[in-house]
Order: C-alpha cells, then sequence, then structure tokens
C-alpha cells in the first residue's frame, strides 16, 4: 500500500501502517477509533459512512504512539 492515494479506508491504512513498520491489524485500528476508546487517528472526512484517513495523519498518529528503545540499566550503576 502505498502513500499516493489521498485517503485510506481503515483497512488500506492498517496495510500502510504495517508497510511503514508498524505493525497492526484493522481490527485493532476498528477498537482504537471505537467512541468508547477514541484513541484511533482522527479521521479526514467520512464517505457513505465510512472513515477515510490521510496516510501521513496516520503515520504520525503512529509515531505518536511508539514509546522510546529499551536502554537496560547498567548493572554496576544500580
Amino acid at each position: 500500500m502505498s502513500a499516493d492515494k489521498p485517503y485510506l479506508t481503515r483497512g488500506e491504512l492498517a496495510e500502510f501502517l504495517t508497510g511503514k513498520g508498524y505493525p497492526i491489524a484493522k481490527s485493532t485500528l476498528d477498537k482504537l477509533c471505537a467512541p468508547a476508546r477514541n484513541e484511533g487517528p482522527a479521521p479526514a472526512k467520512h464517505w457513505l459512512g465510512r472513515p477515510l484517513y490521510q496516510p501521513e495523519v496516520g503515520l504520525a498518529w503512529a509515531e505518536s504512539r511508539a514509546l522510546p528503545a529499551y536502554e537496560p540499566r547498567d548493572a554496576a550503576a544500580a
């Protein structure tokens, strides 16, 4: 899935993010975007009741959720 499309469906966004190194399934996005959670990326618009997402916004959302790399403490410093 490439970012040459201006808008992606939720399933296409899941494929796009996975291809960019953020593995996520459509079902996970569905859960995060549910009104009860409201933790998913913001849709750019709705068409026929379906949310459509801008690839860049979805990628920025995924990057914002990523945690920094784990660095173990030095055993001698503890």
